[in-house]
């Protein structure tokens, strides 16, 4: 076997990361209260997201009394257009976010979900812009929104000490007649009791404000129907949020669909003219499990499901470094580099096996550096093996795993040269071929996310901290090789702002070289060197901790803590719909005892939080899977901002979608060549070709 290697860049990590625990290891016992957590988390380059940024619940809605009488439409002046019955069976596949002003609470919510969705949507402020029939209806008379989704039932805004109206009595009475007579459903985030400016059958019961303890809302029989892809006994818990506790009045036409066990907080119901309403009574915001869990419910009943773009749920996992060395962290805060640690072959039999109780097909992805291979392994398992019998084991087992080119030798890429790139790429690629190991076509994750753009000022400074310089600071020659070695698709790390991609599982097609995309990564702070929960505390309290070097937490959390608020975290990259990966690596899946083991400790934490929840499964694909999905996600986003179109006719049962631009476009609740299900949800990839329009059958959601 190889002598170990500690390439540059682990160097500089290291060396960082000693520096910054030197005289800052902490027991993993409570310490002292410290302040509150702040309201922006740490963020350090590298390492794993640490919170979502908190953001204060709005104030209570004013109560308001008596409401806004229901009156026939007339022609407006400017244009003659009426909203009569039956102008009209054509709706536009596009949303309407009903707010106040550019600061009104609900609208990075439903922005948030409208955008991972890939939804096409408009959002009009009514403090400045008035809502009159044009607003809604085009000049053929097609509909311009399948969906009105309000940021509150009441839309008013504060001015100083008063409370001012967002839509007059005429303005409501505009978006109620579009509503009522092109069939367009209308969600709010947020509604109180009362009757202004209509009635949602809701009574005081009382309210309250919720801060981190969580209030659990479970689903009634209507609500598991609205909310069909969670569990029919799922608990949502509900934190910072403002709640009105209520119940429905007698004989009034609502359902409720959420509750608190005993008080309503949910609704839906159907208008004094026939027309169909949803809404919660408590706030969400964007950075909240209860919005990524519940407000996509909201979205696909407003648009019976005919939208552009989709979700679902992802869980793919990257274990970096196989066959190769790790450093090694000790609960005392020293790191050891030599030996370090190695996989056995015991440790993957026992991964195997873990891997397989996970279930629904779960595998990990892992990223292997072949200069470590031994050439002349036989193939057979060693349950009881050492590092010495990691290749024979690895050949026994590897149909059970997924395969990355890591690199040969786990070089830093940033400075190499294209005859080294090129052989590290390749040469790697021999050695695993030469076991059976069948690397994820066309892609490639350079050793710590190198070679693009991201980098010490001084390459040969191993302690300073990683500068983003962006993508256009990649390595060229980097670029090039992957592009001679068809690889498509380099890793990225979400902790890098220039491998973000602008949109939502989407792709970045790299500035300099078109033929590569870079899709990004999660870092966790599962940390990259630690083997055991003990060492795991010790670190995640010397980062986090109240006396660490970034610290967040009042108290220092131990092991338990740490796993399940990590597995929250994750959780709602999962919940959001992100098909990201996550980053393990070799030190995390040491067998510390019982079989248990740091990856798939977090894992389990995961799935069975999903699993608590939702009744949609679980996705898990390989990695040329995903880099595909991200290329369509890209130019789904392309067709987006080049105006592409989708109307639904009602009469006929279809939806046609036309573009400027040839690229795919995904589009939900349609049944077209290649259409997908997942859960209730179907979806289709429409291949546009400029200016051909394409007709679908639609199907609708009740």
């Amino acid at each position: 076997m190889a002598a170990a290697r500690l390439p540059a860049y682990r160097r500089a990590v290291s060396a960082l990361v000693a520096a910054l625990c030197a005289g800052t290891i902490v027991a993993a016992a409570p310490a002292d209260a410290k302040p509150a957590r702040p309201q922006s988390p740490p963020q350090v380059p590298g390492y794993g997201q640490v919170a979502p940024p908190r953001v204060t619940p709005p104030e209570p809605l004013p109560k308001r009394t008596g409401k806004v009488a229901v009156t026939a439409p007339t022609p407006t002046r400017k244009t003659g257009k009426s909203l009569a019955a039956g102008l009209n069976d054509k709706v536009a596949l596009r949303a309407l976010v009903v707010a106040t002003t550019t600061d009104d609470f609900g609208v990075p919510t439903w922005k948030t979900t409208l955008d991972r969705l890939g939804a096409a949507y408009d959002v009009l402020y009514t403090a400045t812009t008035p809502l009159t029939v044009d607003t809604l209806v085009r000049a053929d008379g097609t509909g311009k929104y399948n969906a009105i989704l309000l940021t509150n039932t009441m839309l008013v805004y504060a001015d100083g000490a008063n409370y001012l109206n967002g839509l007059d009595p005429g303005e409501w009475n505009i978006l109620w007649a579009y509503e009522r007579n092109f069939g367009v459903r209308q969600a709010a985030l947020y509604t109180s009791y009362g009757s202004w400016p209509e009635d949602y059958c809701l009574r005081s019961a009382g309210e309250t404000a919720v801060g981190d303890t969580p209030l659990n809302v479970s689903l009634t029989s209507a609500g598991a129907g609205v909310f069909d892809y969670l569990k029919a006994d799922a608990e949502i818990p509900v934190v910072q949020s403002y709640v009105y506790r209520t119940s429905i009045a007698p004989g009034c036409a609502a359902d409720a669909i959420a509750t608190d066990g005993t008080n309503v907080l949910g609704v839906r119901s159907t208008s004094t003219d026939g027309r169909e309403r949803l809404a919660l009574t408590f706030t969400l915001n964007q950075y909240l499990l209860q919005s990524d869990v519940l407000v996509y419910g909201l979205v696909r009943w407003a648009t019976k499901g005919l939208f552009l773009g989709e979700q679902r749920h992802h869980l793919n996992v990257d274990i970096d470094d196989w066959f190769n060395t790790a450093d090694h962290y000790y609960p005392d805060g020293h790191i050891e580099y030599d030996p370090g640690f190695k996989v056995s072959a015991h440790d993957m039999v026992n991964l195997d096996q873990r891997q397989d109780a996970i279930g629904n097909g779960f595998k990990f992805n892992l990223a292997f550096n072949g200069a470590d291979i031994d050439p002349f392994a036989g193939n057979q398992c060693y349950p009881d093996g050492g590092p010495n019998e990691l290749t024979a084991t690895t050949k026994c087992l590897a149909g059970d795993f997924r395969w990355l080119n890591h690199t040969l030798n786990h070089p830093e890429l940033n400075n190499t040269s294209y005859a080294t790139t090129y052989g590290e790429i390749l040469s790697n690629r021999t050695a695993g071929a030469a076991i059976g190991l069948t690397e994820s076509a066309g892609v490639l994750k350079t050793p710590e996310y190198s070679g693009l753009g991201v980098y010490t000022v001084d390459p040969d400074d191993d302690t300073g901290v990683p500068v983003d310089h962006g993508l256009g600071g990649s390595n060229p020659n980097l670029l090039q090789a992957a592009k001679d070695l068809n690889i498509r698709y380099l890793h990225g790390n979400m902790s890098f702002a220039s491998h973000k991609p602008a949109h939502f599982n989407a792709s970045i097609v790299h500035p300099l070289e078109p033929d590569v995309e870079v899709v990004p990564d999660w870092p966790t702070n599962i940390a990259y060197f630690c083997t055991t929960p003990e060492e795991e505390t010790a670190f995640y309290n010397s980062f986090y901790g109240p006396n660490g070097k970034f610290p967040y937490w009042p108290t220092n959390r131990t092991y338990e803590q740490i796993l399940d608020y990590e597995a929250g975290v994750a959780l709602q990259h999962v919940a959001s719909g992100g098909i990201n990966t996550h980053t393990l690596h070799i030190a995390n899946v040491r067998d510390y005892g019982n079989g248990r083991t740091l990856a798939t400790d977090w894992v389990e934490a995961i799935v069975g939080k999903y699993e608590a929840i939702y009744s949609v499964p679980l996705l898990n694909q390989d990695w040329a899977g995903i880099g595909a999905y991200t290329s369509v996600r890209t130019e789904h986003f392309g067709q987006l901002a080049a105006g592409v179109d989708a109307v639904y006719d009602r009469s006929a049962g279809t939806v046609t979608v036309a573009s400027p631009a040839a690229g795919t476009l995904q589009v939900s609740g349609v049944q077209g060549t290649n259409a997908s299900t997942y859960g209730s949800d179907v979806t289709t990839p429409l291949a546009l070709t400029a200016g051909t329009p394409v007709t679908v059958p639609a199907t609708p959601r009740a």
